[in-house]
């Protein structure tokens, strides 16, 4: 519960305090942490709301480290910002702004959430006319525009924790049976009245708040809303679900990432509101599938994070095993009349023959993330070309056929490039995204800027228009799910402004079986947000901004170059000593990149937010740059964009003059 007043507020204008008395229709809290580009996005959504609104907002921060304050607080002066030294929750976060609301209603949000324009003024209007309504909720949609079942939810049991537990939920996401903690059989577009309602985005009536002293403060991150919400109907009222409205909730920002340790603090929370709420049997039956489930879940998720990057390295393992062994014998049978190479042990050589193969193509590049098309290629290529030369190394008392090598490796690989033609998720290819803007030309003409900055200009399409008739845009917003199969398009920003967010949310749901990602910016903001896309120090999210210097193929690539050319200039030694101006500084540097303390070719610029390497001996514009700071930040952003390792040994050829430097 909360503790009282006062508390520190600071604020650019205006600060709320405990002591005053003007009323409010509406008080906006909003607790954050480490995610300041969400939460800019966030309020100035929160500021077109509140348009035509008597509102107050407050921005509580719990200890973030990504300067947050400093980045928000010149850019929302109407906003009360609030410091907190260190992380005491979110519950007891809240706690610490509820004495200061002043409205006659309290919206607890998250961070991370995005709200249309009407929101604010449909959810007061409904909420107003249920005189039983303590609280509401509204539907809740993630970032692809997919509905987060979350919004509407039963009281935790012992059946739906099996239910849950077992996976027939999941299954059978409709059954108001299997499903009932989601009310998976209540309808997404029609209001209800529900039992627990999501801290997401959860306004209360502010009298019933101070009534029941908010938050309990024992839940640390999880299992507060569902409380809250057993103590409002405790108290006599209900709790609405209301479906006029939709926010959008890139789930997991705020919380962080979904990590093992998420899913304790959830169900931790949750055995903290069965043994304060429940008594007898089911409590203890209750308590005991969630400890359950903490164990099953641990089990689960390190099963998965051990099988998940192992499953096509064993595929691929057993597919060149299996066509080495199917070459064998079908050259034993047509070519030798079935009479056996007769090599020792010759299966369980087959089988390292098949391991060397992986492990050559795995160093290539064959399992990093967003392999290209061409790199695919390449080092299947290289595992075939470096198996034979090794084989041909053997002594002869080892070597049986080369064509059982070559042919049973050019089967693995057809049969590899099949496997993935049929089974590998779609997106895993680092093809640029074509890019789409849905905006005004005005907004456009804003965020083009912002765009050019982090080199997404150059897989732009085109902008898309709001409305029909626009003869400079490619197409209208309505038009968005067939341009997007005629296009190819496969990233959308959509920069809000004279775009309103309450238009493009029911598009982005006709759009949600598409393989699209959506992003957003507020017309004239500094920052671009998608779903699960946060990146400390970065106004555009890097998954989205891909930079092939960080390709863990391209990382293994430049070092063994960077050791290549050190070993090089080291074995031709002498020759130098007549050809490098500075010998004692190029030797130095030699023995720097042995050692991985430098590379050979760096950033132009050292202030920059791109993927961290070693310094550079010399950068790839040369040892010494007369351009400006931002011109070089520029180029330093297209190297680590088109990193290609080759480029490196170019540099170096170009620049070697300036090696001893």
């Amino acid at each position: 519960m909360y503790s009282g007043c006062p508390y520190p507020v600071s604020s650019t204008q205006n600060p709320v305090s405990c002591t005053q008395n003007q009323t409010v229709q509406l008080s906006i809290i909003i607790v954050n942490y480490n995610v300041r580009y969400f939460l800019e996005q966030c309020l100035h959504s929160v500021l077109r709301a509140s348009a035509g609104l008597d509102t107050e907002c407050f921005v509580i921060d719990n200890g973030s480290t990504d300067g947050s304050l400093a980045y928000l607080q010149p850019l929302f002066p109407t906003v009360s910002f609030i410091e907190n030294g260190g992380n005491p929750g979110f519950a007891k976060a809240n706690n610490q702004v509820l004495p200061l609301c002043t409205g006659e209603y309290v919206l607890f949000l998250n961070p991370d959430t995005l709200v249309p324009e009407d929101a604010f003024r449909s959810c007061l209007s409904y909420i107003k006319a249920q005189p039983a309504a303590g609280a509401m909720g509204v539907r809740m949609v993630d970032g692809r525009g997919r509905f987060l079942p979350e919004s509407k939810r039963s009281f935790p049991s012992p059946l739906t924790a099996f239910f849950k537990l077992t996976g027939l939920a999941a299954a059978f996401p409709r059954s108001g049976w299997f499903n009932r903690y989601a009310l998976g059989n209540l309808d997404e577009f029609a209001n209800h009245k529900v039992a627990v309602l999501a801290g997401a985005c959860l306004l209360v009536q502010r009298e019933l708040l101070l009534q029941l002293q908010g938050f309990d403060e024992n839940y640390f991150l999880y299992g507060e809303d569902i409380d809250l919400s057993y103590r409002i109907r405790q108290a006599g009222y209900e709790n609405h679900y209301f479906a006029g409205t939709t926010i959008l909730h890139f789930k997991g920002e705020s919380a962080g990432s979904n990590s093992l340790r998420h899913v304790k603090y959830f169900y931790e929370a949750m055995q903290v509101f069965v043994r304060k709420h429940y008594r007898g049997g089911s409590r203890k039956l209750l308590v005991l599938f969630l400890q359950a489930a903490i164990v099953l879940r641990g089990f689960l998720s390190a099963g998965k994070r051990l099988i998940k990057p192992l499953r096509w390295p064993l595929a691929d393992l057993f597919t060149v095993w299996i066509s080495l062994l199917s070459f064998r014998f079908f050259w034993v049978q047509q070519f030798r009349n079935g009479k056996d190479f007769g090599v020792h042990l010759l299966d369980y050589g087959l089988m390292l023959c098949a391991l060397l193969f992986v492990s050559v193509a795995a160093f290539a590049g064959l399992y990093d993330q967003r392999g290209r098309i061409s790199q695919l290629f390449s080092s299947l290529l290289f595992a075939v070309i470096s198996l034979l030369a090794l084989y041909s190394l053997l002594p002869e008392s080892l070597r049986f056929s080369r064509g059982v090598m070559l042919w049973g490796s050019l089967l693995a690989v057809v049969i590899m490039l099949l496997l993935r033609r049929f089974f590998q998720q779609p997106g895993q290819s680092s093809e640029e995204d074509a890019t789409v803007v849905v905006a005004s030309a005005g907004d456009y003409s804003k965020l083009l800027p912002l765009l050019q900055k982090e080199m997404m200009d150059e897989w732009l399409l085109g902008r898309i228009s709001p409305q029909a008739g626009d003869e400079e845009a490619i197409g209208a917003l309505a038009a968005l799910p067939t341009l997007s199969h005629q296009l190819g398009i496969k990233r959308v920003i959509f920069c809000i402004g004279d775009l309103r967010l309450q238009e493009v949310l029911p598009v982005m749901q006709a759009c949600r079986q598409q393989p699209l990602r959506f992003l957003f910016n507020a017309s004239g903001s500094n920052s671009i947000v998608g779903s699960q896309t946060g990146a400390p120090g970065t106004s555009i999210i890097t998954p989205f901004v891909s930079y092939a210097i960080a390709e863990p193929y391209q990382q293994r690539m430049k070092r063994l170059v960077d050791l290549a050319i050190a070993i090089l200039f080291l074995i031709t030694l002498p020759l130098h000593l007549f050809l490098q101006p500075r010998f004692g500084g190029f030797v130095q540097n030699i023995f720097l990149v042995l050692l991985g303390k430098r590379t050979w070719v760096g950033y132009a610029s050292p202030l920059n937010r791109l993927p961290v390497i070693k310094e550079g001996v010399v950068t790839f514009m040369g040892k010494h740059t007369l351009f400006a700071p931002d011109v070089r930040e520029q180029a330093d952003r297209r190297y680590a964009k088109q990193y290609d390792w080759w480029e490196d040994a170019r540099t170096v050829v170009r620049y070697y003059r300036q090696l001893g430097g």
